[in-house]
């Protein structure tokens, strides 16, 4: 297990060199001048050319990436011209909202989706099969930001049972348990906007596994042994199924981490995705990169973290 985590580790530096290059890449292609975008067209050419020359656009491009990978590696990814304030602090800052919104959601529609499956596959090919699957497919079609402003619109306006913006209510300093009961007011229509998509895609997958899966010959030998059934499920069953669904819930938190910059818009959720959409309109080039950065760092991790777990309940990977 040990030589698997060091293996994997070392996998990880060229894969988070090449985000980097393809971050950097990538704003660098963006059309139109960043100083004349952030000082408008109004500014004299002095204080564009001081502009380009504080943001090293006056120098060739690998130059350019050279100079921000050292700052990288030294955790300095520059200073944000909209901001005025380093970007990694400024980023890190709202990584954790988004990381609490995600989170939410990915528990959200792991449970959802494990146990829209797990019963799907139970009464396969049965009406209540078809109704999972149907109600599965629903979710998957179902486009988060738009599923948002329908629970923004049942829930906040129609009802008023629950905010329609924000991570607390301004104007009520509240503290303790009533902060965090707050807190979750504001979580639940955005994680529930999020969670019935991931939840949809992670049902669909696991309702093939545990198909599979119950169908194996270590099921039917346990079923023969005599063992209940409800144990045979939990312990036998559903272990087996959430080896093979591990990577796929890897992929859906990092999923989740990029829908949440629609999301996090149309909840004026204070994330990293919100961030992202405010540094795009200010034209603010370090922080666009840093922030797209941190994201694609983070989807990465995940991912390393999901292969991990998976490693460490399928038998078959460690034999592998």
């Amino acid at each position: 297990m040990t030589s698997y985590i060091v293996k994997r580790l070392l996998l990880l530096i060229p894969v988070l060199f090449g985000v980097s290059l393809v971050v950097f890449g990538v704003m660098s292609l963006v059309p139109g001048d960043p100083a004349l975008a952030i000082l408008g067209p109004y500014a004299t050419p002095e204080r564009l050319a001081e502009l380009r020359a504080e943001l090293g656009l006056d120098r060739s491009w690998p130059v350019r990436y050279g100079i921000w990978l050292s700052g990288l590696l030294e955790g300095d990814l520059g200073r944000s011209v909209s901001l005025e304030r380093p970007v990694l602090a400024a980023v890190l800052e709202r990584l954790g909202p988004t990381l609490l919104l995600a989170g939410t959601a990915l528990l959200l529609g792991t449970l959802l989706g494990l146990g829209a499956g797990m019963v799907a596959a139970l009464h396969h090919n049965q009406p209540t099969d078809r109704i999972v699957t149907l109600g599965v497919l629903i979710g998957i079609s179902i486009p988060s930001f738009w599923l948002g402003l329908l629970l923004i619109l049942v829930f906040a306006v129609w009802l008023g049972w629950l905010p329609a913006s924000g991570m607390t209510t301004v104007w009520i300093d509240a503290g303790g348990a009533a902060g965090v009961l707050d807190v979750i007011r504001h979580l639940l229509l955005p994680a529930a906007s999020l969670a019935l998509v991931a939840g949809g895609v992670i049902g669909r997958l696991t309702r093939g596994a545990a198909i599979d899966v119950l169908a194996a010959e270590p099921i039917r030998m346990a079923r023969a042994r005599g063992i209940p059934e409800h144990r045979v499920l939990l312990v036998h069953g559903l272990k087996s199924v959430l080896a093979r669904m591990t990577p796929v819930i890897g992929l859906q938190a990092g999923f989740l981490i990029g829908g949440a910059v629609y999301i996090e818009t149309i909840f004026q959720w204070p994330g990293l995705g919100r961030l992202l959409v405010d540094a795009i309109a200010a034209r603010d080039l370090l922080l666009v990169q840093g922030g797209v950065l941190v994201m694609a760092a983070t989807y990465v991790l995940l991912n390393l973290v999901a292969d991990l777990v998976q490693h460490a309940l399928d038998r078959r990977t460690r034999a592998a």
